[in-house]
């Protein structure tokens, strides 16, 4: 018990240089996200808007990469734009970093809700490996695919090169904690 107090104590005093942020990346996400799109991905964003993008290594050459999505409310001249059932529609934007362009195929992002029942294409990343869109859920996963051509489609069909997960996307149910552990978390998919 002991130990772990120190622990917790040397984690809380622990510099902001000492501590891992996810947003201290080693590149600047200055410039538009494609070549239709005007809006800056901003350097810094903060915790609750910003989704870190980790790699699968399951595609050459992309390993060694890093990426963000930033979540942003989509402009409305009433102020927030709505979906017809109420739900807040987003701005999403991926951008990656230390990748290589692959040799065959096109990295293609997407986003899908937690339970994969629905799925839309952002679009394929640009030359600066960029690609952005809207999305009309709380809770949802970003993924970038190496697909075989750019046409569109309604589904990935290539190995996933990167993921990430909303902020709202990491609360789930307290099945299989507490009081409730007669309740598999992997029931609900966590």
């Amino acid at each position: 018990m002991r130990a772990l107090l120190v622990i917790l104590l040397l984690a809380v005093s622990a510099s902001a240089e000492e501590r891992s942020s996810p947003w201290n990346l080693p590149f600047g996400f200055s410039g538009s996200c494609s070549a239709a799109s005007t809006a800056a991905i901003p350097d810094l964003p903060s915790n609750y808007y910003g989704i870190d993008m980790v790699p699968t290594k399951r595609v050459p050459g992309t390993g060694a990469g890093v990426g963000i999505g930033v979540v942003t409310f989509s402009k409305s001249p009433y102020g927030v734009s709505v979906t017809p059932d109420g739900t807040y529609i987003v701005d999403v934007q991926v951008a990656l970093d230390r990748i290589k362009q692959p040799k065959r195929g096109v990295l293609t992002a997407w986003a899908t809700k937690d339970d994969l029942t629905e799925i839309k294409r952002l679009g394929a990343l640009d030359a600066s490996f960029r690609a952005s869109g809207q999305v009309g859920w709380n809770k949802f996963l970003l993924v970038v695919t190496l697909e075989p051509s750019a046409e569109p489609t309604d589904i990935w069909s290539g190995p996933v090169v990167m993921r990430g997960m909303s902020r709202s996307g990491l609360m789930h149910t307290l099945a299989g904690h507490g009081p409730y552990e007669q309740e598999p978390c992997a029931k609900y998919g966590f």
